[in-house]
């Protein structure tokens, strides 16, 4: 009778997180067929996909749509990230996002303007009041673009809760998108109990069936990692699941389910995907067990133990069933036998650098320390920590960890650098290299030390960046425009201030091109004026010139 209480109870919760939500609310905030190029919960770099891609035909300035009525509640302007958004709040407790935009209607242009000439900033954020611009279902509010972190014309939609500010799976609310296509299963991967992963493909054998090409030699207990992907009928693109239930001899062994979530967890993506073996071979994983400190909400149902444990059997009929948002489903079965019911002991090693992943560590050298904050790890590690010299750099290379440890939190790393000659300690950066690449990492001097915060491990060192950046006027599509190309090899660009006869003027900054531009909006004036435009990196150099034209 319990038994059957759980199945109720399992059916009555997945049926709910799919009818939960209004499927005749919202519409179509664009002029067209709904084509998906991103599917909510999609695993990206560091972060789960909050919304979903519609493709907008590789164009700019297709007319962008209100889903419903409401009011523009926020706008948000970039050079990364959403680019251009606009959020608009519903009277039913939602609020739609719309990111990426070319640029905004009159009424939304005018205010975000004079906001940002008030201020000064192209990058601005800014909440309105109920009551400043109303909108009305299908009405237009914008045009489509490729601003911000966007890397071809697309929209970003997203649905909130307005009151949590959690972001919902747009899927879920009878938009209409077309998916009659059933998700893809390429292989799995099996962690056994002595360290060692086994990648396995499998085999489509019809009816959306798959099993296993090669069966495993399992001796002890292990865990199931799996690469899945989805495809919709509009476009061909390799699109995120909607869900993952692993079952272990007909019982629910772990169930994770992308509805919802919050901005504060989507970090744990690095958890929730084998990130070392991404890392070492460019495939993502998911793993159908959690991480010890792996708290993404998504998790429905997890077994604290390895497949295995906690058994009277040798013998596993595994089960994982993959679906999309549209109930579309894929199942993997196969049968295998733990050949050695004795468990591997690990001899845990007594070292005073194994980190807890639950609490602070710290690390201290005559010239390196490194803070590391609790709850940063997603499982216990053993701390390494390589000092290298050698006849090429100027400053040692202080190796930390591996780049294939991801870490939840920045930590602090502070290296002394008193050999630095003053004049130039304002120019002393932190670097990290990475593929033979250096890259930036944000620091300061201060106390004889140069300070940084990252979030990746690896290879770190100091630089000293005396380049200023350099800024190259390129012609314009337009007469009304005037653009140019601003760049820093190191330490990259910090801040830019465009000014016509000493009057500040908002200038656009794509970082994908590296473009800034100024579009002139007033009547042509037929005078000479004089354009200073100032460029700063993050070492403090910077880098002016002025233009003599006539308008």
């Amino acid at each position: 009778m319990k038994s059957i209480y759980l199945i109720i109870l399992l059916f009555s919760i997945s049926v709910y997180s799919q009818t939960q939500y209004p499927k005749n609310f919202f519409s179509n905030p664009v002029g067209f067929k709904i084509a998906i190029a991103g599917t909510f919960g999609e695993l990206r770099s560091n972060h789960f996909h909050s919304g979903i891609d519609i493709k907008t035909k590789q164009k700019i300035n297709l007319p962008i749509y209100a889903a419903q009525d409401g009011y523009v509640s926020r706008i948000k302007v970039s050079s990364f990230g959403f680019g251009k958004a606009v959020y608009i709040t519903h009277n039913n407790g939602f609020t739609t996002v719309y990111a990426h935009l070319e640029k905004f209607n009159d009424v939304i242009q005018n205010i975000t303007e004079k906001k940002q000439y008030e201020i000064e900033s192209f990058e601005i954020d800014f909440a309105l009041k109920e009551n400043e611009i109303p909108v009305t279902n299908r009405q237009i509010i914008g045009y489509s673009g490729n601003t911000g972190s966007s890397t071809a014309p697309h929209l970003h939609f997203e649905i909130r809760e307005t009151k949590t500010q959690e972001i919902i799976n747009p899927m879920l609310f009878g938009l209409p998108i077309l998916d009659r296509t059933h998700p893809i299963i390429n292989s799995i991967l099996i962690y056994h109990e002595n360290g060692k992963k086994e990648m396995i493909k499998v085999e489509n054998i019809g009816n959306n069936k798959y099993i296993l090409k090669n069966n495993p030699n399992i001796q002890s207990p292990f865990n199931i990692a799996i690469n899945t992907y989805d495809l919709l009928d509009a476009a061909p693109n390799k699109n995120g699941i909607y869900a993952i239930d692993l079952y272990v001899n007909d019982s629910l062994f772990f169930s994770n389910q992308m509805t919802k979530f919050a901005f504060s967890e989507t970090k744990y993506i690095n958890s929730h995907i084998d990130y070392e073996y991404y890392k070492n071979s460019g495939l993502k994983f998911q793993k159908c067990f959690l991480d010890f400190n792996n708290n993404l909400s998504t998790n429905k149902k997890n077994t604290a133990f390895r497949i295995g444990n906690n058994s009277n059997t040798n013998q596993y009929r595994i089960k994982i069933i993959i679906k999309d948002s549209y109930n579309n489903k894929s199942i993997l079965e196969f049968n295998t036998q733990i050949n050695n019911k004795t468990e591997i002991k690990k001899e845990t090693e007594k070292h005073k650098n194994l980190i807890n992943c639950k609490q602070v560590f710290e690390f201290k050298t005559t010239d390196c320390e490194i803070y590391l904050p609790n709850n940063s790890l997603y499982r216990d590690q053993l701390f390494t920590f390589q000092k290298i010299n050698d006849s090429i750099n100027k400053f040692p290379v202080y190796k930390i960890m591996d780049d294939s440890i991801p870490s939840h939190k920045n930590f602090i790393l502070s290296i002394r650098a008193d050999s630095i000659d003053k004049d130039l300690r304002k120019k002393a950066i932190l670097t990290r290299t990475h593929n033979n690449k250096t890259h930036y990492v944000k620091s300061k001097w201060k106390e004889n030390k140069i300070i940084g915060k990252s979030n990746k491990f690896g290879y770190f060192s100091i630089a000293i960046d005396t380049i200023k950046p350099t800024i190259e006027p390129i012609k314009s599509n337009t007469s009304n425009t005037i653009q140019f190309k601003i760049q820093d090899e190191l330490s990259g660009i910090n801040k830019y201030r465009g000014e016509i006869d000493g009057k500040w003027i908002l200038m656009e900054y794509d970082f994908k091109t590296n473009i800034l531009k100024h579009t002139f909006n007033e009547d042509a004036q037929n005078k000479d004026a004089k354009l200073t435009l100032s460029v700063s990196d993050n070492a403090e150099n910077n880098k002016t010139i002025e233009i003599q034209y006539y308008k």
